[in-house]
C-alpha cells in the first residue's frame, strides 16, 4: 500500500474548483497538485480562480493498493 496526499483548493464558501477555475462539489473533480506550493502558484498564476484570497489548501489522503486477483496468486 502506498499513501499520498494531494492538495486541492476550497473555496471558504465550501465549493472546490476544477482546473478550468469553475466550481465543482465534488472534491475528485476538483484541480489537484502534489505539493501545496505548486497549488498556490497555480491559484495566483494566470490560470488561477479570480478570488485566489478565498482559497485555502486542504490536503487529501490518496491511497494505493494492488489487488491481485486469485488467478494471479502463486
Amino acid at each position: 500500500m502506498v499513501i499520498k496526499y494531494r492538495y486541492v483548493p476550497r473555496h471558504k464558501n465550501g465549493h472546490f474548483i476544477n482546473i478550468y477555475s469553475e466550481p465543482t462539489e465534488d472534491f475528485m473533480k476538483a484541480v489537484h497538485f502534489p505539493r501545496e506550493d505548486d497549488l498556490n502558484i497555480w491559484i495566483l498564476g494566470r490560470y488561477g480562480p479570480d478570488d485566489p484570497q478565498n482559497f485555502r489548501a486542504i490536503p487529501i489522503k490518496v491511497t494505493y493498493e494492488l489487488e491481485v486477483g486469485e488467478s494471479h496468486v502463486q
